[in-house]
């Protein structure tokens, strides 16, 4: 079977639950569970697992770290650790990926501290959360000689998965299996789906710390701002998702704002269903948690518009994109009320002309999905002939519109980190 394709039949596009269908708009936001940002880090079955920290700096870069736990079948998962630095006003671009070794979860700690599996260590690099101070990760990495970390993450305002509850956050595919009695109400229902899940968990406003060294220069990143993103594919790959979008918007410190979106389009197979989630964050405080796609009117969407063929990847790539939020403004005791928290942001990315190659402002760069995919992945699973799945990473300024509890619109200024994915 092909990773990135598979044919349709009317039986599986009628098992797929959609995450946005599970919780009525009023119960959005779900509190997270020591457990819910606890690894996994499963040795068997088809699933990728991943935890990833992007911070925006105060001038509109970005930095980004990210682990990545691939299983495959019954071999040795691939471990990646991942880097990324853009500065877009000096063209530099810096992009690292080592295999990782002796990888543990949970590690012994130093001090007399216990750690849990939210902790990480291998030879490469260190990821700490204090059990006692939950709120702060501390991350210690060395990719090469040339590129070394040293940063802290703390959150500024509650993390969320949409939905409380074991199976808050969980879009399930296959028959819905019934929920296990007597299960703890922490635990997250990695079982509920025949055929497996995808879920995501979210720190959507961060105060980020430290410093990056790119070869001889150091980058301080006091005053960042960043995210946190905890996700699992539970199931073989291909059958998850043709199409991604995300959109990480921050805001300066002052201002206190944040935008996070995180939308995919199942495959044929699952029929084809939109899942879109997101949160909204004005004044360092969550005052949204959003939950569109398909079944949900008027709520969340990522809309390409005017499309232009990129004879390169040979997809209908967006000339802009609309990002839209919509939700029930949460309390400051983060209930939801009857007023309506909306955002919008509209990125204007074309700068060619018809007939000249596909052009726009702030790309970062098309990613071959192909050259990213572990050799484990490569050697078990067959491609669809001529597919050929990229992924366009931007960043960019842009303006952001909020209007909270039904109040008047603010305009926020900020930067813009977003992807749009096309596997088939």
């Amino acid at each position: 079977m092909s990773w990135f394709s598979s044919s349709s039949s009317a039986d599986s596009a009628s098992k797929i639950h959609p995450v946005q269908l599970s919780f009525d708009q009023e119960a959005l936001y779900g509190p997270l569970s020591d457990e819910d940002t606890a690894w996994v880090a499963t040795s068997s079955g088809f699933i990728t697992e991943t935890q990833v920290f992007y911070a925006t700096t105060p001038t509109g870069g970005i930095v980004m770290c990210q682990v990545i736990h691939s299983s495959v079948g019954l071999w040795y998962p691939s471990i990646q650790f991942t880097f990324r630095y853009i500065d877009q006003s000096t063209n530099t671009h810096v992009w690292k990926s080592v295999a990782v070794t002796n990888f543990v979860v949970g590690p012994p700690a130093s001090g007399g501290k216990t750690l849990d599996r939210r902790s990480l260590k291998s030879d490469q690099f260190t990821i700490t959360v204090d059990p006692a101070s939950p709120g702060k990760y501390v991350i210690e990495g060395k990719y090469d000689d040339d590129v070394q970390i040293s940063l802290v993450y703390e959150r500024l305002t509650e993390g969320w998965k949409v939905g409380a509850g074991p199976r808050g956050g969980f879009t399930y595919f296959g028959n819905l299996k019934p929920a296990v009695a007597g299960a703890s109400p922490t635990t997250p229902d990695i079982n509920g789906g025949g055929d497996g899940y995808a879920v995501h968990r979210f720190w959507p406003r961060c105060a980020v710390s430290g410093i990056v060294r790119v070869g001889s220069s150091v980058v301080d990143l006091a005053n960042s701002r960043g995210v946190f993103i905890h996700a699992i594919q539970g199931l073989r790959p291909n059958v998850l998702a043709a199409r991604w979008n995300f959109a990480n918007f921050q805001s300066k410190a002052e201002d206190g704002v944040s935008l996070i979106m995180m939308e995919f389009t199942s495959t044929p197979a699952y029929g084809s269903k939109k899942v879109n989630i997101g949160s909204v964050v004005v004044g360092d405080k969550l005052v949204a948690v959003t939950a569109g796609g398909d079944g949900v009117e008027g709520t969340s969407v990522a809309e390409h518009q005017n499309a232009t063929k990129d004879v390169e990847t040979d997809y209908e790539a967006p000339g802009a994109i609309k990002y839209v939020w919509s939700a029930p403004t949460l309390d400051a005791s983060l209930k939801a009320t009857k007023e309506l928290t909306k955002a919008s942001l509209e990125l204007e990315l074309l700068t060619s002309k018809p007939g000249e190659a596909y052009a726009t402002r702030g790309l970062v760069e098309k990613v071959d999905v192909l050259g990213q995919v572990p050799y484990l992945v490569k050697k078990f699973v067959n491609y669809a002939a001529g597919t050929k799945p990229y992924i366009y990473t931007w960043l960019n300024p842009a303006k952001a519109s909020i209007a909270t509890a039904g109040g008047a619109p603010i305009e926020v200024d900020g930067y813009i980190f977003n992807e749009a994915t096309f596997i088939s």
